[in-house]
């Protein structure tokens, strides 16, 4: 019998933001109940560190390489298999609720074509708001139903808002941002919400969440996907979960004076420029006392998650489906959370921005447990491909190849899971490309090391970080230069190449023109 999947993902969660991974305050009593009755991966990481390349990862298995969304802004092509579209093809019924982000959310005039194709960009919020679109058409990348959630913070719209209008009319304008009361510290984005929790874009993907799990269809499995906007910028939270957190309570970034000395040298450029990161731009001296009221707001964002995700469990349990379901839960990425100066996300990969929350659960086929084997995001679809005994598109499995490439790059973690091996891997992989500073960013992060190499930046010295994650794990400190690390230095380097041609995609490369 073919398992039911809920996969619940997040947006911008850090690895470090749960009481189960060791965070002394931020209080998660339900991602910890789930994770004490399921598996908690301490090491997985993203294969990039943006939105819309780690959601075309989850939904096709393929690095950003292979799919081709390298960045914010490019539309995933349709005509890719994806997880949801073979799930389908195997008997599931299939559901997203909240935020998707396969194709881009911002303004029309981003995207040549884009005002004579809203079929084609049915996620552009601009679309949304003249009319113009008022559904997702399905199928949508294989899903079947849809139900979304466009946009962070007191922006929210999509489905969401159309829900708040109809059921809630007396409190939907409150959603506006001149509703928004600031935070007292003056902190960039934190805001109290004058909404009502239970009127919350979080309360809404929990309670949709719940009506799918209850009125599904009881002669097939399904696979929903519960997708919360946030912990994501901006910080606007809703009563009482605005003040559960103080700037005293929060777990302060890392760093050290005079690091920066050590780092590439386009990092000392956005501290001393306004130079546009990832659809940001860095502020040059943000206070410490902004970064703690930051991550008070983004704890607060956390519990309220935890609520709902709690609720889901319930949920599963009420309905008799806590033994026939996989859950999986996870983040699109982290946030550098004043980590070095740094805040949000952009082409620095450190831990808190790549290394992401996982936790998965089969009950009486995954022992409660913490696996220390390495995982990333690209092994998410043959992982839950092999749960479900569906096959990889156009080509075998990992497990299945012998003389050729599989048809995914990464690996089922389903040995690990279940206990019958430590790791499934010795290595994951970390790339991004931001154009508009002419970089090629790509990292290997084994159990104990990452190095970092850039690539673009002409007419200079190699450049890169390397650090050892043993004994720095706060990687304050850079050997890139250190003279008793560049034979091992230049062995990574050789392993990441390696790594990279294997991950290369299998698959053909099908361009729609729909």
């Amino acid at each position: 019998m073919k398992p039911n999947i809920i996969m619940i993902c997040v947006d911008q969660m850090r690895a470090d933001h749960m009481g189960v991974a060791g965070n002394p305050a931020v209080r998660t009593p339900n991602l910890d109940r789930l994770a004490s009755s399921g598996v908690l991966v301490p090491r997985a990481y993203v294969n990039n560190p943006l939105c819309m390349p780690c959601r075309a990862t989850l939904f096709t298995g393929r690095t950003p390489r292979g799919h081709g969304v390298r960045s914010n802004g490019i539309p995933l092509d349709p005509a890719l298999p994806t997880l949801p579209g073979v799930l389908t093809e195997a008997g599931y019924t299939t559901t997203s609720i909240g935020k998707i982000h396969l194709t881009p959310n911002g303004a029309r005039g981003q995207i040549p074509g884009l005002d004579r194709t809203p079929e084609r960009f049915p996620e552009c919020r601009d679309f949304w708001l003249d009319g113009r679109i008022d559904q997702i058409p399905t199928p949508y990348f294989g899903l079947q139903q849809v139900e979304i959630s466009l946009g962070h913070g007191s922006g929210v719209i999509g489905d969401y808002a159309n829900w708040l209008r109809t059921e809630h009319p007396d409190v939907a304008h409150l959603l506006k941002p001149e509703h928004l009361k600031p935070s007292l510290s003056g902190a960039e984005g934190c805001a109290t919400m004058a909404i009502p929790d239970h009127c919350h874009h979080s309360a809404w993907v929990g309670d949709r969440t719940i009506e799918a799990i209850r009125n599904r269809n009881p002669k097939s499995p399904f696979f929903l996907i519960s997708s919360f906007p946030d912990p994501h910028h901006p910080y606007h939270v809703p009563e009482p979960w605005d003040r559960m957190y103080s700037a005293d309570d929060v777990v302060p970034p890392v760093g050290i004076e005079g690091e920066r000395q050590k780092l590439p040298p386009f990092m000392e450029r956005t501290y001393s420029s306004d130079v546009l990161l990832s659809g940001r731009r860095l502020k040059t001296a943000m206070p410490e006392a902004h970064y703690l009221d930051i991550l008070a707001h983004t704890y607060g964002m956390v519990s309220l998650i935890d609520k709902h995700v709690g609720r889901i469990l319930d949920a599963l349990e009420t309905e008799g489906l806590e033994n026939d379901t996989v859950v999986c839960f996870i983040s699109d990425h982290g946030d550098l959370m004043g980590d070095h100066g740094l805040l949000n996300k952009g082409p620095f990969h450190f831990e808190g921005l790549i290394r992401v929350p996982m936790i998965w659960r089969f009950p009486g086929r995954f022992p409660a447990s913490t696996a220390s084997g390495l995982a990333s995001l690209l092994d998410v679809v043959p992982t839950l491909l092999d749960l479900a005994g569906a096959p990889a598109p156009e080509g075998p499995s990992a497990s299945e190849a012998r003389d050729q490439p599989p048809a995914l790059p990464g690996r089922s973690l389903g040995p690990m899971l279940a206990g019958d091996t430590r790791s499934v891997q010795d290595s994951v992989l970390v790339e991004n490309d931001e154009d508009y500073l002419g970089l090629r960013v790509r990292t290997l992060v084994t159990e104990t090391e990452k190095v970092t190499t850039y690539t673009g930046h002409r007419g200079a010295e190699p450049y890169g970080e390397y650090f050892d994650l043993s004994a720095d794990p706060a990687e304050c400190d850079n050997l890139w230069d250190r003279p008793d690390r560049q034979s091992r230095k230049q062995d990574l380097i050789v392993d990441l190449h390696h790594r990279l041609t294997e991950t290369d995609s299998a698959l053909p490369r099908r361009l729609s023109h729909a």
